[in-house]
Order: C-alpha cells, then structure tokens, then sequence
C-alpha cells in the first residue's frame, strides 16, 4: 500500500502549530525592528541617496538610518552603490531581489492600515 502525500503549496500556514515556523519569525523580527519597514519602502520605488531615505523617513536619526542600511546590506536587502567616478562621491541604496520580494507584503500592509489604522498626527 503507498501513502500518499499532500501537496506542497506555496503559502504556510503559520499557526498549524503551537510552535512558530523559524523563518516566519526571523522574517517578523526583521520586519518589527523599528524604521526597517519604512526604509525597505522608499527603496522599493528606485535607488535612492542616503538624504533622501533620511527626508522620506521622518523622524530616524542619521545614526539609526546608518545603522539600519548597514544591517540591511549584510543580509542582503539593500546593496549599497558607489560612484567614484562623480564629485563628489555618489553613494546610492538600491533593494535587492530579495528585498523586491516584499512588495506584495507591504502594499497588503498599506491596505490593512489604511483599513484599520488611525493616521498618527504629522503624517
């Protein structure tokens, strides 16, 4: 007699048990780090220089922002794009595939918030 197994879908059903997939948390972890989100959002447009991602994510400190595309550049979500050639120095951060990825789950976040959420003031 041969068993048969289910199909392999492509979407997880992430509660299916009392322990959470590993992956998924990484993923959420990543994501709920603060400015993470917002950031991985202004590149999904077009590369763009570190002053303009500092101007279109309000409030994050030019430290954190550094901080934040240097984590997001070692596991390989933004490439950081450098110019020698220009003066001064053009220094771009563009999303990676990886990063890409991510859109169809930010613009579901967008909707969601736009739904459920209240505009914070200034925003």
């Amino acid at each position: 007699m041969t068993q048969s197994t289910p199909q392999q879908s492509e979407t997880h059903d992430h509660t299916a048990s009392t322990q959470m997939c590993p992956h998924y948390e990484a993923a959420m972890e990543l994501l709920a780090k603060r400015w993470t989100g917002l950031i991985l959002t202004v590149l999904q447009e077009e590369p763009a220089r570190f002053s303009a991602i500092s101007t279109a994510v309000d409030g994050i400190s030019d430290r954190m922002l550094s901080q934040r595309l240097v984590e997001l550049e070692e596991i390989g979500m933004v490439e950081r794009k450098v110019d020698a050639t220009q003066r001064p120095v053009l220094v771009e951060y563009a999303s990676t595939q990886m990063a890409c990825e991510l859109a169809p789950v930010f613009d579901a976040l967008q909707n969601w918030a736009e739904k459920w959420m209240p505009a914070q003031a200034g925003g």
